[in-house]
């Protein structure tokens, strides 16, 4: 694998919207430094693209093609055949964790990034604290308003090796972020973290900017099933799910049903405005469902 992703100039697409799209595009980095073209992008934005590349990371594989894609989602394998190889394993709890494994016997200067990989299963598989939510948040805001800076984010995590939560809010490319987060958003966040619990909750984003999501989804374990409801440009509704094991329905449950995706607990669909009702009726069926608007 090592020898297919360093033969040459190569075109790599990484997912831009959380540190483990951008960590893998970091580790494509350190074993070719030269000739590698990244960019960044969201399933819902390459899932339709005619584009052609060589490389495609935490992402389903675009309408163009792709010479190799490496994943881990399990909605993404029906998508597989769109690359000539291939590797999307579903067990895994991140692509930077697939990646590593696929070149770290090539490449043993990868191990020195053990425990950061460690830190990106611990974020992808959904445990986040207050410090890693804020970090995906300002990772999110960059990649809707100034995606090319994501690549010094890549190469930021390379240089600072991050191993906790504290550690990603100060890496330098996002800390300005964090803090400007922190400093207009801090208190209606703090309102929004104090939620008591219950079967299950869905919170419609009006108010606030839908980077946020990842910190308004922190008190989602205590629900057994939590969703962000948000509006595109297009006027069209992002949907977030989570869920937990001991939910009668299960986050990716519901998003294929509407067409979307992701892994058991941690899932999201693109939806119109009519479809919202029928959310609402899903969820319903097996939980009592409360609607809130921020």
């Amino acid at each position: 694998m090592l020898e297919l992703i360093t033969k040459g100039n190569i075109s790599v697409v990484s997912h831009g919207e959380d540190l483990d799209g951008i960590f893998s595009a970091s580790l494509v980095l350190l074993v070719q430094p030269e000739g590698c073209s990244v960019s960044f992008s969201a399933p819902y934005e390459i899932k339709y693209s005619q584009k052609f590349y060589d490389l495609v990371l935490d992402l389903p594989p675009p309408l163009g093609g792709a010479s190799i894609l490496i994943d881990h989602h399990e909605s993404n394998l029906s998508l597989a055949s769109r690359a000539r190889i291939s590797v999307v394993k579903p067990e895994y709890p991140s692509t930077a964790r697939l990646l590593y494994d696929l070149i770290v016997e090539e490449e043993p200067s990868v191990r020195e990034y053990e425990q950061t990989v460690g830190l990106v299963d611990k974020l992808d598989t959904g445990d986040m604290n207050y410090e890693s939510a804020l970090f995906t948040a300002a990772v999110r805001k960059l990649f809707k308003f100034s995606r090319s800076n994501l690549l010094g984010i890549s190469k930021d995590l390379l240089l600072r090796r991050p191993v906790t939560e504290r550690d990603l809010v100060d890496v330098p490319s996002v800390k300005r972020e964090v803090q400007g987060i922190e400093r207009e958003y801090g208190e209606q966040l703090s309102e929004l973290l104090n939620v008591e619990g219950g079967e299950a909750l869905l919170v419609e984003i009006k108010s606030l900017p839908s980077y946020l999501v990842p910190v308004i989804q922190l008190p989602a374990r205590r629900y057994m099933f939590f969703g962000t409801i948000t509006t595109g440009s297009d006027g069209g509704l992002r949907v977030s799910l989570r869920s937990r094991d001991d939910s009668p329905i299960s986050a990716l449950d519901i998003a294929k049903v509407l067409g979307g995706g992701g892994h058991r607990n941690a899932a999201g669909a693109l939806i119109m405005p009519s479809d919202k009702d029928r959310l609402l009726s899903l969820i319903g069926e097996r939980l009592k469902v409360e609607l809130i608007s921020v």
